[in-house]
C-alpha cells in the first residue's frame, strides 16, 4: 500500500451473497498488505497535557491506560474526543433517514442476516477452502515459524477430500472467532512477542457476535471445529461457539421482534451461564417494557431478551435475560445524529484489533457495528462498505476539493469516507473541516533507513482526513487525503 499506510481490513472469502456484495476473493499476497509494527517513540508527557486545553482529551484504551507505544497525534488535540460535540452541531434531534427508508434498511438487513438459514448447501467451493492449507507461513507468537507439518496436521485434521460434509442451520451462542484455519493459534507475518503491540493475527477473519445465523458446510475429523458460512464471510468456527437448530427454532427466531445491545461488554447472565456481548448484537425480545419502579435499577427500565444457549442435547435454546435500556432498546433504533453519538461514544478509545482480534474492532467493523441498532445492514470489508449506497467519487481531487465534496454531499453520522484498505464515518465539520470517526492503527512514516514503519495510533479517534500532517517524518508526505477514492452514503436521506 501506499502512502499514509493502515491496516487493511480483512477481505471475505466469498463473492456477492444474499443480494450484498462481500467484497474480494481469497487474501493470499502477504508483501505491502501485511502490516509491521515498528513503532514510533511515544510522544512527551507534555503533549497529553495540552489536550484538554486544545478541546480534545487524551482517551485511554478500553482496558485502561495507554501504552507506550501508543501516541497521540496533533489532531487529537485539535479535534474533541467526544461525538457528541459533533451531533449537537448536526442537529441531536434531526432524523438522518425516514420511517420507511428505515424499515426498508431494516427488512434488507434481516434477509441477509438470516440468508444462510435459508439454503440448501454451501456456495464456498472445497478449492476456496482447500488453498489456504497449502503452503505453511507466518510466525506464532514471538518468533517460532509455522512449519509445513503443522499445516499439514491441520489439513489432516479439517478432512476436506469430504467437503462439504453437511448443511446444517446453526447459531453462535458466544462472541465467536471466525478462524482462516481450525486453530486458536495465531498466524503473524513476523514475530511478535507482544501481539497487542501488533493485533494482526492472519488467521482472523472476524468475530461473529452472539445469535449469529450461520450454514454448518463441514466438520474437522476431531470434531472441534466446523466450516460455516454466514453472512459476512465462510470460515472455521469453534464447536463449543456454535449450536445447531431444529425447524422450530428456526422459525421463531426468525420472526421474532429483536432489541439491539447499544453499549459494550454487556453481562448477559442466564441459568446457563454468563457471556460478555457488544454493540452488533441483536437479540430476540421475549417481553416489552417493564416500568422503571418495577425494574430496580436506579429509573432505568427493563427489557427482557432471549439468549441463544447449547442445550444439554447440544441443540440451540433460548434463555432469557433481563437488561436495562441503558444495555438494549427496540431494533432498529431511531436513527439520529444524538442516538448514533450515544453509540459511537462507547467505542471512543477502544483498542485496534483486526478481524476483532481480542475482541476489538477494525475500522470496518466500527462502522459495520455502529450502524447495526439502526438497521443499516454493511458488509464486513472496507472495500465492499465503500461501495454500499449512493457513491461519490473523490479520486483525482486534491485535497481542498476533496473536503468541499464531503462537506458539500456528506451526511453527518450516515456517510462513509473510503479509501484502500480503510474506511471512516463522516460526523460533520469542524472549524471549517471535515471530520472523520475511524478506528485506525497508523499512519505510515520513515524511521532512519526504514521506509515501512507506524506512527501508531492504535484506537477508535475523531480526526481530520490528515491525521499525522504535521509528522516530519511522515512517508513521503502522503496523508489520507490523498488515497480518498469514495464518499458513499449506505441510505436514502432526508437531506
Amino acid at each position: 500500500m501506499q502512502g499514509g499506510k493502515i491496516s487493511r481490513c480483512r477481505t471475505c472469502v466469498q463473492g456477492a451473497r444474499y443480494g450484498v456484495a462481500a467484497g474480494g476473493g481469497l487474501n493470499l499476497k502477504e508483501g505491502a498488505a501485511l502490516m509491521k509494527s515498528r513503532l514510533h517513540l511515544p510522544l512527551l508527557i507534555a503533549c497529553f497535557a495540552l489536550l484538554a486545553a486544545c478541546g480534545g482529551k487524551v482517551i485511554p484504551t478500553r482496558d485502561g491506560d495507554m501504552p507506550t507505544w501508543m501516541g497521540t497525534l496533533e489532531d487529537l488535540r485539535r479535534y474533541p474526543q467526544n461525538l457528541d460535540v459533533y451531533a449537537k452541531a448536526a442537529g441531536e434531534d434531526k432524523l438522518l433517514v425516514s420511517p420507511a427508508e428505515q424499515a426498508n434498511q431494516a427488512a434488507r438487513f434481516m434477509r441477509i442476516t438470516f440468508g444462510p438459514w435459508e439454503m440448501a448447501k454451501t456456495s464456498i467451493r472445497k478449492r476456496d477452502v482447500a488453498v489456504l492449507f497449502n503452503k505453511a507461513r507466518g510466525y506464532k507468537i514471538g518468533d517460532v515459524r509455522w512449519t509445513q507439518p503443522e499445516w499439514d496436521a491441520m489439513s489432516a485434521n479439517a478432512a476436506l477430500g469430504s467437503y462439504p460434509s453437511r448443511s446444517q442451520a446453526a447459531i453462535t451462542v458466544r462472541n465467536a472467532n471466525l478462524r482462516e484455519l481450525p486453530t486458536n493459534e495465531a498466524r503473524f507475518s513476523e514475530p511478535t512477542p507482544n501481539p497487542k503491540a501488533n493485533p494482526f493475527d492472519y488467521f482472523q477473519y472476524s468475530l461473529l457476535p452472539v445469535g449469529t445465523p450461520v450454514l454448518i458446510a463441514h466438520t474437522s475429523r476431531d470434531g472441534r471445529w466446523h466450516y460455516v458460512e454466514c453472512p459476512v464471510a465462510g470460515g472455521w468456527v469453534a464447536d463449543e461457539d456454535l449450536a445447531p437448530v431444529s425447524p422450530e427454532f428456526k422459525y421463531m427466531y426468525r420472526n421474532s421482534t429483536f432489541a439491539a445491545l447499544v453499549r459494550d461488554r454487556v453481562n448477559l447472565v442466564t441459568s446457563a451461564g454468563s457471556i460478555l456481548a457488544n454493540i452488533g448484537a441483536l437479540l430476540p425480545m421475549r417481553s416489552g417494557y417493564s416500568s422503571p419502579a418495577d425494574a430496580g435499577s436506579g429509573g432505568q427500565a427493563a427489557i427482557e431478551l432471549l439468549v441463544p444457549t447449547r442445550g444439554a442435547d447440544g441443540m440451540a435454546q433460548l434463555a432469557p435475560v433481563s437488561l436495562t435500556t441503558a444495555d438494549a432498546v427496540p431494533w432498529p433504533m431511531l436513527m439520529t445524529p444524538g442516538n448514533v453519538a450515544k453509540v459511537g461514544n462507547f467505542m471512543i478509545g477502544q483498542p485496534y484489533g483486526w478481524g476483532g482480534m481480542f475482541g476489538d474492532r477494525d475500522c470496518s467493523a466500527l462502522t459495520r457495528e455502529l450502524f447495526t441498532p439502526f438497521g443499516i445492514w454493511l458488509p464486513r470489508n472496507s472495500v465492499a462498505q465503500a461501495r454500499t449506497g449512493a457513491v461519490n467519487m473523490l479520486e483525482g481531487m486534491t485535497t481542498e476539493e476533496k473536503e468541499e465534496q464531503i462537506l458539500r454531499n456528506g451526511v453527518p453520522f450516515l456517510s462513509l469516507v473510503g479509501m484502500r484498505g480503510h474506511i471512516m464515518l463522516y460526523v460533520g465539520k469542524y472549524n471549517g473541516r471535515p471530520a472523520i470517526f475511524h478506528n485506525v492503527w497508523g499512519v505510515r512514516t520513515v524511521e532512519g533507513s526504514d521506509t515501512d514503519g507506524r506512527f501508531v495510533i492504535g484506537r477508535a479517534v475523531v480526526t481530520s482526513i490528515t491525521p499525522g500532517a504535521g509528522l516530519k517524518n511522515l512517508y513521503r508526505t502522503t496523508t489520507f487525503a490523498d488515497r480518498l477514492r469514495t464518499l458513499s452514503t449506505p441510505a436514502d436521506t432526508l437531506q
